[in-house]
């Protein structure tokens, strides 16, 4: 009798062990930075699955969903039909298409990125969409090469990678109507491997000649700036 409640004395200690230690490793992992999907690819090139086999699931996470909050940036950006948007760094459409439904069949959306394979997955999608209001562009590290000038620049989580970005915006100004804008979503600092801090992204932008027009806060993982030329302001 005695052997046999030391026996099971061990058992549940072992098991209350075994508990507290996948308790202790899901704390861990939970206090870990986000590992969310790869930036878009304005400034460089991230490449997972090819465009010939379907999208880059990666950028098509449904968990995105759940902090990207798509359709409260879609109406933060106050865009009306008939506008023209240039998605910098589209990767594979997750805003473009979000963006082109915004302006309708009367505006335009430039889907850029450095990835031909990108571009291509959004050409397929545009198809099958029958969203003839999208137009890709094969843009270079340094210049957005927009085809003609936009009522928004917008780009999402590529920022960081950009290379040189004061002068790259300063640049991309020329791209603008008279009051255009751009909006920037890049990751804050400690929520993602890849960030921007929010103090560097106002010094970049002074820099390149913009100034803050709106700061929105209700991102949980990114900043959310939109700035103006400082001549049209």
């Amino acid at each position: 009798m005695m052997t046999l409640r030391k026996h099971s004395f061990n058992r549940y200690g072992s098991c209350r062990v075994s508990a507290l230690l996948l308790l202790w490793t899901l704390a861990v992992a939970g206090c870990g930075m986000f590992d969310g999907p790869p930036a878009h690819s304005v400034g460089h090139s991230h490449k997972h699955i090819g465009a010939e086999e379907g999208t880059h699931l990666r950028y098509q996470d449904p968990d995105r969903y759940t902090w990207q909050y798509p359709e409260r940036v879609i109406k933060a950006l106050k865009l009306e039909s008939g506008m023209k948007v240039a998605d910098l760094g589209a990767g594979t459409g997750y805003f473009t298409f979000r963006l082109a439904e915004a302006v309708g069949t009367s505006g335009k959306v430039f889907a850029i990125d450095i990835d031909a394979e990108m571009n291509a997955s959004i050409d397929k999608q545009a198809v099958a969409k029958q969203m003839e209001n999208v137009k890709t562009v094969l843009a270079v590290a340094h210049d957005p090469l927009i085809p003609e000038q936009v009522d928004l620049i917008f780009s999402v989580n590529a920022y960081h990678h950009l290379k040189d970005r004061a002068a790259y915006f300063k640049n991309a100004a020329r791209y603008l109507k008279p009051g255009g804008r751009v909006a920037i979503i890049d990751f804050r600092e400690g929520a993602f491997r890849h960030f921007t801090k929010l103090q560097t992204l106002l010094e970049e932008f002074k820099a390149a000649g913009f100034t803050l027009d709106q700061q929105h806060g209700f991102l949980p993982r990114q900043n959310f700036l939109v700035l103006t030329p400082a001549q049209s302001g």
